[in-house]
Formats: C-alpha cells, structure tokens, sequence
C-alpha cells in the first residue's frame, strides 16, 4: 500500500512537473502582430508642418539632408547615406532591414541608410507621408571594399513611418509599448 501510495505521488509530481513545461511551451495568449502602416499613411495635417517636424527630427537625429537631391517644391526630401552599423553585427542588422544577395557570398564589414521622405497634399487640410529606405552593405573584397544595394523588406520603413506619425500626431504608433520613437540608431 506504501509503495502505490509513494508511486502515485511520484506521478502525481512528475505529471505537474511536465504540465508547467509544457504550458510554458504553448502560449495560448500569444499578441496578435500588427500589420504594418500603409506607406503612404494618411494624416490630418497640411504638408508644410509635416516637412516641417521631418526637418526637426532630422536635425535632432544628425541626419544630414541632401540639398541637391531634395525637392522642397514637391515636398521631397533625400538624405545623405549615414552608418548605422560596423563590425560583426553588420550581416545580422543588413539582414534584418533588407533582403540580402543570396547568390553572393560576403564579408559585410557596414551598412548605411539613405531616407527619402514625401509629402504628398490630398488637400489643404490634409497629407500622406511616405518614407522610402535604401539600404547598402558594405563588403570586403581582395581588390578593396565596394558597396552593394541591397533591397529593404519594409521593415525599416514602417518604424520609420511609425516614429514620424507618432511626432506629428503626438500619438503613440510604436509596436512596443515603451512609445519609443527612433530613427535606426536615433531615439528622439
């Protein structure tokens, strides 16, 4: 009788033993992901204040914009390419904003960034942003190095798009719930 006794609460421990593993495996109460932005996203406010707060968070963020290449009357303006990664985390982050080559393979020594944010007027009241992201990776070769484009997956846009909406709006867009806004390495 002893030893029944002492088998069944062996089992009766292993079986709560293996019942909190395999909760902690299957999570029933997984967050829904969101989808991402539309790019264009759709704001109640004229062009000029949304070019306007891109220039600030430009600025803030030591992003340097391209003279040349912007167009102010078409509401457009171009960033020069800025390093946002070095070193042996340059494949993963290249990686994780764009679709790398995969029929070459490199030695990814950087990556930089170069934005080009739209404002485009539906009417007097209210504007689309767009942001587009072209990334390039840096790569070592036997003559020297060279950089590649490689092209974005969206992912770099729509936290872009995110950080921006939210300054203008004054409303918290972020996925993660610390209403962080940032730009790559920049967090204004």
């Amino acid at each position: 009788m002893k030893l029944r006794l002492g088998s069944l609460l062996l089992a009766f421990v292993c079986l709560a033993g293996w019942t909190t593993l395999a909760s902690a495996q299957i999570q029933f109460d997984r967050p829904k992901t969101e989808p991402p932005l539309p790019n264009p996203y759709t704001i109640n406010i004229p062009r000029d204040q949304i070019l306007k707060t891109v220039r600030e968070v430009l600025k803030t963020c030591s992003i340097p914009v391209d003279e040349e290449a912007s167009k102010p009357v078409e509401s457009k303006l171009v960033t020069k390419y800025v390093v946002f990664t070095k070193g042996v985390t340059a494949r993963t982050d290249l990686e994780h904003l764009s679709n790398l080559p995969a029929s070459e393979v490199h030695n990814w020594t950087q990556g930089r960034y170069s934005l080009e944010i739209n404002a485009l007027p539906l009417d007097e009241k209210r504007s689309q942003l767009q942001v587009i992201v072209r990334l390039q990776g840096q790569v070592a070769d036997v003559v020297g190095t060279k950089w590649i484009d490689s092209p974005s997956n969206g992912t770099a846009e729509d936290e872009i798009l995110r950080s921006l909406a939210s300054r203008i709006l004054g409303i918290d867009l972020s996925l993660n719930s610390k209403n962080r806004r940032r730009i790559f390495n920049c967090e204004f």
